[in-house]
C-alpha cells in the first residue's frame, strides 16, 4: 500500500517523515522544533515497529529507550520515564517549541502514563494502548518466568510472533529478531518485572491532558477489558478499539492512523497547558 494511502486526510508536502529511531540519551530534543510525537515501543521490541506511524505536520521521532546491545541504563519502567521526562522537561515547557505527545504501546504505553505523570512535564497530550493500569490481568504472567529460565531463539520467535494477529512485513520480521537477540534478558527482565510491579490505578485520574486509548481488540496479552479499565481510571480518556492485536499500528496500519490523526489535529488547536509553578 503506498504511504499516501495511510493518510487520507493529509498534503503530502504537509507532514514529514517518521525520523529514525534513535537510543533516548543521544536525542537533541531542543532541536526538534514544531509539533513532536515521541514514541515508544513495547519492551522487547524495535522501534521499528513505529515506522509507519506519522501524522500532518507532526515531526514522530521513535526512541529505543533499552538501548542494546549494552543496555546501559536500568530498564525498569520507572527509572526510564523519570529518564525521558528529565531529557524533555525543557523541551516541553518551551512553549515557541511546539507541543509534545507521547505515544507508546505495551510497555511503551505504560511509559508514556508514567512520564506525564512526573513533575513540570506538561505535555500536550498522550496516545497509549495495548497496556493496562496494572498487570494483574496480563495474558501471559509466565513470561517473565520464561526469559529467565528458558529464552532460547525458539521461545524469542514465540513472544514476538504473538505481537501480532497476522505476520508483519519480512523486513520488518528480521529487524525485530535481530533487535530482541541483542537484548541482554536481564534488560528485559528489568522491564518485566518492573511493569509487574506498576499500578497506576490511584494515579491516573491526576492526569491532565488529554489521552487517547487506541487499542488492538484481538490482543492476546491484554484483554479490551484491561483498556477498558484504562480508560476509566483516567476518565477524561477516549478508548477506541482496532482491528488489530497487541501491535495495531502493524497489524492496521490505515485503521489506526485514522484514529489518531483526529486526535493529533485536536491538540494543535487546542492552547497549550502552563507548567506547573513550584510551590
Amino acid at each position: 500500500m503506498p504511504e499516501t494511502a495511510l493518510l487520507p486526510d493529509a498534503d503530502p508536502e504537509a507532514w514529514p517523515l517518521t525520523r529514525p529511531a534513535a537510543p533516548l540519551d543521544t536525542i537533541d530534543w531542543a532541536a526538534l522544533r514544531g509539533p513532536l510525537v515521541v514514541a515508544l515501543p513495547g519492551a522487547g521490541c524495535s522501534p521499528a515497529v513505529l515506522g509507519a506511524v506519522r501524522a500532518p505536520g507532526w515531526t514522530v521521532q521513535p526512541v529505543d529507550w533499552a538501548q542494546p546491545p549494552h543496555s546501559p541504563y536500568a530498564c525498569d519502567p520507572p527509572a526510564v520515564a523519570r529518564r525521558l521526562a528529565d531529557g524533555l522537561r525543557a523541551r516541553v515547557q518551551d512553549r515557541q517549541a511546539g507541543p509534545v505527545v507521547l505515544l507508546g504501546y505495551s510497555v511503551g504505553g505504560v511509559l508514556a502514563l508514567m512520564t506525564a505523570l512526573q513533575p513540570r512535564l506538561p505535555l500536550a497530550g498522550v496516545v497509549t494502548g495495548n497496556t493496562g493500569a496494572h498487570s494483574r490481568h496480563h495474558g501471559d504472567p509466565g513470561f517473565p518466568q520464561r526469559v529467565r529460565e528458558a529464552w532460547t531463539p525458539a521461545a524469542q520467535q514465540a513472544f514476538l510472533q504473538a505481537c501480532f494477529a497476522s505476520p508483519p512485513p519480512p523486513a520488518l520480521w528480521q529487524q525485530l529478531c535481530d533487535y530482541l537477540a541483542s537484548l541482554p534478558p536481564t534488560a528485559l527482565l528489568q522491564s518485566l518485572e518492573g511493569l509487574r510491579a506498576v499500578d497506576l490505578s490511584a494515579q491516573l485520574p491526576s492526569l491532565q491532558c488529554p489521552v487517547l486509548v487506541l487499542h488492538g481488540e484481538r490482543d492476546q496479552r491484554r484483554s479490551v477489558a484491561d483498556a477498558r479499565e484504562l480508560a476509566a481510571c483516567i476518565g477524561h480518556a477516549r478508548l477506541q478499539l482496532l482491528p488489530g492485536g497487541h501491535t495495531p499500528m502493524v497489524d492496521c496500519p490505515q485503521q489506526y492512523l485514522q484514529a489518531l490523526h483526529p486526535f493529533l489535529r485536536m491538540l494543535r488547536s487546542t492552547p497549550p497547558a502552563q507548567p506547573e509553578r513550584p510551590a
